[in-house]
């Protein structure tokens, strides 16, 4: 799945989330016309962020 049909797909829980308000600095991001979501920087993020939080879980539990 190309990173453009996964935004099309999700795109009702994009509408959902900024419709209900509760994220408005996410709302203004995405009224920006430079803004762009790319799938590839938002997964690379979350990889790299992992390592990170499983560490601090270990961290907290002993």
């Amino acid at each position: 799945m190309s990173g453009g049909e996964w935004v099309a797909r999700n795109e009702p829980q994009f509408e959902a989330i900024t419709a209900a308000g509760a994220y408005p600095l996410l709302n203004s991001m995405f009224e920006q016309d430079e803004f762009e979501l790319n799938i590839d920087v938002l997964f690379e993020f979350g990889l790299r962020r992992t390592p990170d939080d499983v560490g601090a879980m270990i961290g907290n539990s002993r």
